[in-house]
């Protein structure tokens, strides 16, 4: 099992009132990078990051410049993203950017893709949310074929090309991977054209393990041998008492927003910092960690698991600094090879 982390682009606090200083801005991006590189020093396998707009507490949405900027910042490891929207995006130039970070990066990219959910982000590119999934389907096999084909021709309902000469083309050949992230069966199935299934908040280890057993079933007979189980996982590494009250709060507030945007499951209130526990998220020591990790690989045995440690919060209540966020990367350093 290989290890990556998420340097996430969330900065801000959920219903920030202000919009955050350029200087703040700048900070903050610099930090992600510092995070990157810290993170592929300590020993991880692959540093991977969304795509997100529309939101206040994210700053730095645009994940094809972020892409580029790890391919410079890092020598070894995989860089990803999980997962971009590529129905936002022209398909030929998203091909070329993606080419371009393929070939900066000495072909160390992984094209992590979805449909996408949030109605605001379609809202804000202009495409049609009922539409999402022909369109996506459009988009993928034309950044494919422009990055396959010598001359790529297309005839499709949303898009049409002709003698598209796509150049440089990728530096892994034939193309990069794709990761598909899914939730829904449909989308599921969608994954196995592809290398990948990547799926962030895992369900319980009950639902989770017959669904990884039947993809990667399913993935053998489309002669598929090397498909990828991907799974995102999160949490805080530490020691102090009071670890789980101190950084609880922040997947609580953000479940309960995937929970009613119909995303994940609805669970009480008062129980839910344990129900999420029992599926995606450690708060612990190292031994904790290395526990869970164990659990992880006998019962799943992803062939990549992602860590992330930092996401927004209410205003007013506790996020962890800058120093403590790198920190954290240097504690999970120190545990990479017994949780692999």
């Amino acid at each position: 099992m290989k290890i990556a982390y998420m340097p996430d682009t969330h900065f801000g606090s959920y219903d920030q009132a202000k919009e955050p200083k350029s200087s703040e801005v700048a900070d903050a991006m610099q930090h992600c990078l510092d995070e990157a590189v810290l993170a592929e020093r300590v020993g991880f396998d692959g540093i991977w990051v969304p795509e997100r707009h529309q939101r206040k507490e994210t700053w730095w949405p645009n994940t094809t410049s972020l892409l580029a900027a790890l391919a410079t910042c890092t020598d070894k490891v995989q860089i990803a993203c999980t997962v971009m929207q590529p129905t936002f995006h022209h398909p030929i130039h998203l091909a070329e950017t993606l080419a371009a970070v393929d070939n900066l990066s000495r072909g160390r990219l992984v094209f992590g893709a979805g449909v996408g959910y949030h109605e605001d982000y379609f809202r804000c590119f202009g495409v049609p949310f009922e539409e999402r999934g022909a369109r996506f389907e459009e988009v993928m096999d034309c950044i494919i074929g422009a990055w396959t084909e010598d001359e790529f021709n297309f005839q499709g309902k949303y898009f049409q090309f002709e003698g598209v000469k796509l150049t440089p083309k990728p530096f892994q050949r034939p193309r990069p991977p794709v990761w598909i992230g899914a939730f829904a069966p449909k989308a599921m199935r969608r994954a196995l054209k592809y290398e990948g299934w990547c799926n962030w908040f895992p369900p319980h280890t009950e639902e989770l393990a017959p669904a990884v057993k039947k993809m990667r079933e399913e993935a053998e007979e489309n002669g598929k041998k090397d498909f990828q189980i991907t799974l995102g996982f999160e949490g805080w590494l530490g020691d102090e008492p009071d670890l789980r009250e101190k950084h609880g709060h922040r997947w609580v507030r953000e479940w309960s927003f995937y929970a009613k945007e119909g995303l994940s499951p609805g669970v009480d209130g008062e129980t839910m910092l344990d129900d999420i526990e029992n599926m995606f998220l450690c708060l612990g020591n190292k031994n904790k960690w290395i526990d869970r990790m164990g659990e992880m690989k006998e019962t799943i045995n992803p062939e990549w698991l992602c860590i992330r440690t930092r996401n927004p919060v209410n205003e007013g209540h506790y996020y962890p600094s800058r120093t403590e966020s790198l920190e954290v990367i240097e504690r999970f350093g120190e545990i990479l090879s017994e949780i692999r």
